[in-house]
C-alpha cells in the first residue's frame, strides 16, 4: 500500500447523515488489498457499541407554568437502582422551542447586562449546598446563563440525591429544558464504561402581572388645561392616579405591597398621598385570582410647573400563592412624565347626590379664575324634560382676577328613578375654550318621596357581625 495510505477511524452516530472519508484504490489494482471483500470495495469498516442500560432514574419535578421575574424551581432527583454512581456529573442547557435563541441584544443596553436574556440559568441547589457555601463551590463546576454541570455525590445502590434548578424569566417564552446524567458504575473508571441517562421537559413562561395606569380628575371638578400635550396634570390641583394590576397567569397570586419610588437622580416635586396616607401601601396578603384585577388609587398635588414632571415606577410586590414561603417578587412599571401647568380657569359642580320627587335643589356652577388678568366667561344651560329649572339659560360674565364667580340654577325633578341634568356649557372667551360636564357626573338618582334611614342589625346571636345601612320608605 505504500506510505500514502492514511486510515480514519472516528466515532459516529447511527442518526448521521454524513459521509465518512474513504480511502480509494485505483481500478488497475486487480487484487483487493485486505481479505475482506466489504472493506475492500467501501473502503470503511463499522462496529456498533452498545451503551450500558442504566439503572438510575432521573426526575424533573416541575409543575405549572413558570411567571416571568420570579425565580422558578425546578426540583431534580436522582434515585440509584442498582448502579452506584461514581463521578457523576449532571449538565443542564435550556434551548428555545422555536429555536430564536434565548439571547436578544437588539432589546437591552449594554450586551452584557443580565436583562438581555430572555431565559436564564441562576444557579442550582442542595441540601449540601445551602447548609455549607463552601460545598457548593465544589459541587457546582460552571453555571452560564443557558448552561449547568453540577457534580453528583457518591451514591449507593438505593440511595438518592436531589437538587433544584433556579431559572428566571425575563420575557415570556417557552424553552426546552435538557438534564442529562453520566456517571460510572465502577469505582474503576479505566475498566468501566460511562452510562447516560437523558430527560427533557418543556416549561411555558407567561407573563404573571401586567400594570396599567389612568389618570383621572377628582369629581366635580374640572380645570381648563390649554396645553394639548397628553398627560398634562393642573398645578396645585390634586389629580387622581389609578394603578391597575391585572392576574394574567393560571395560578392564583399574592399582593405584598405597592408604592411609587422616585429613582435616585431624580426628587419627588410633587405631594403624594392614598387611603392610607402615605406613599407606599402595605397591602398585607391580598389574594388575586387568575383573571381578577386589583386596583390602588394615588393622589398626586403636582408643587412646580413642569413640560415632564418625573412621576417616577410603580413598585409592585407579589408571589404566586402557595403552601411554602416564597420568595416576593419586585415587578416595576415606569409611569410617564406628565406635563404640569397652571389651570386659568377652574370649574367646580355641586349638586345634591340624590334628589326627591317634586322638591327644588340648587345645582351650582364656581368658576374660579386663576389668572391675573379679567376673564370673560360665557355659559348656557339647555332643557331637559325630567326637569323644571329657574335661571338663565344663556349669560355672560367677567371674572376678576384671582377670585371667583357662582353661577346657581333651582331645579325641581319631575320624574323618579336615575335622571340626567340639564347640560351646563361654560366658554372662556380669552381661550376660545368649551367646558361640559360628562353624562356620569350630570346624572342623579330622583326618589319618589323622601327615604328615612335607619341601622338594621343582624341577628341577636351573631357575633362581630357589621352594621350596614338600609334604605327605606
Amino acid at each position: 500500500m505504500r506510505s500514502l495510505l492514511t486510515i480514519c477511524c472516528r466515532a459516529e452516530s447511527p442518526a448521521s447523515m454524513d459521509d465518512l472519508p474513504l480511502w480509494r484504490f485505483e481500478d488497475r489494482v486487480q487484487t483487493f488489498p485486505t481479505k475482506d471483500p466489504a472493506l475492500a470495495f467501501s473502503g470503511q469498516k463499522a462496529a456498533q457499541v452498545e451503551e450500558a442500560d442504566p439503572q438510575v432514574d432521573l426526575v424533573l419535578g416541575a409543575t405549572g407554568p413558570a411567571l416571568v421575574e420570579e425565580c422558578f424551581f425546578v426540583p431534580v432527583t436522582v434515585t440509584s437502582k442498582g448502579h452506584s454512581v461514581f463521578s457523576g456529573e449532571l449538565k443542564v442547557n435550556l434551548v428555545d422551542v422555536k429555536g430564536g435563541g434565548l439571547f436578544s441584544p437588539r432589546e437591552v443596553e449594554p450586551l452584557s447586562s443580565d436583562s438581555s436574556h430572555h431565559v436564564q440559568l441562576l444557579g442550582v441547589s442542595s441540601t449540601e449546598t445551602e447548609d455549607d457555601p463552601q460545598v457548593a463551590s465544589s459541587k457546582i463546576m460552571k453555571i452560564q446563563q443557558s448552561f449547568g454541570l453540577v457534580s453528583v455525590p457518591f451514591l449507593k445502590d438505593g440511595e438518592s440525591w436531589s437538587c433544584k434548578l433556579e431559572i428566571k424569566w425575563n420575557r415570556p417564552k417557552p424553552i426546552m429544558l435538557f438534564v442529562s446524567l453520566g456517571y460510572f458504575p465502577d469505582v474503576n473508571e479505566l475498566s468501566s464504561q460511562k452510562v447516560h441517562v437523558h430527560k427533557s421537559l418543556q416549561i411555558e413562561g407567561k407573563t404573571g402581572i401586567v400594570i396599567s395606569h389612568q389618570f383621572m380628575l377628582p369629581f366635580h371638578k374640572y380645570p381648563l388645561l390649554l396645553s394639548k400635550q397628553s398627560p398634562s396634570l393642573p398645578m396645585n390641583e390634586a389629580s387622581v392616579l389609578v394603578v391597575s394590576t391585572k392576574n394574567c397567569s393560571e395560578v392564583p397570586l399574592e399582593l405584598q405591597s405597592m408604592s411609587i419610588d422616585m429613582d435616585d437622580d431624580h426628587e419627588r416635586l410633587y405631594t403624594l398621598q392614598h387611603g392610607g396616607g402615605g406613599a407606599e401601601d402595605m397591602l398585607g396578603i391580598s389574594h388575586l385570582m387568575p383573571g381578577a384585577e386589583f386596583r390602588k388609587v394615588f393622589t398626586i398635588v403636582p408643587e412646580v410647573e413642569s413640560s415632564s414632571l418625573v412621576l417616577g415606577s410603580v413598585a409592585l410586590r407579589w408571589r404566586r400563592k402557595s403552601e411554602t414561603q416564597e420568595a416576593c417578587v419586585l415587578t416595576k412599571y415606569k409611569l410617564p412624565d406628565v406635563n404640569i401647568e397652571l389651570p386659568p380657569l377652574v370649574v367646580r359642580q355641586e349638586c345634591p347626590p340624590y334628589a326627591i320627587l317634586g322638591d327644588p335643589f340648587a345645582y351650582v356652577l364656581r368658576i374660579k379664575n386663576q389668572t391675573k388678568l379679567l376673564q370673560e366667561v360665557k355659559f348656557s344651560l339647555g332643557d331637559a324634560q325630567s326637569f323644571v329649572l329657574a335661571g338663565s339659560h344663556t349669560d355672560s360674565t367677567f371674572i376678576l382676577p384671582k377670585s371667583e364667580h357662582v353661577v346657581s340654577y333651582k331645579i325641581v325633578p319631575l320624574c323618579s328613578g336615575k335622571q340626567q341634568l340639564p347640560r351646563v356649557t361654560v366658554t372662556s372667551v380669552r381661550y376660545s375654550a368649551a367646558f361640559q360636564p360628562s353624562v356620569a357626573a350630570s346624572t342623579v338618582f330622583v326618589f319618589p318621596s323622601k327615604p328615612h334611614f335607619q341601622i338594621a342589625a343582624a341577628a341577636a346571636d351573631a357575633e362581630n357581625k357589621a352594621l350596614e345601612p338600609v334604605a327605606t320608605e
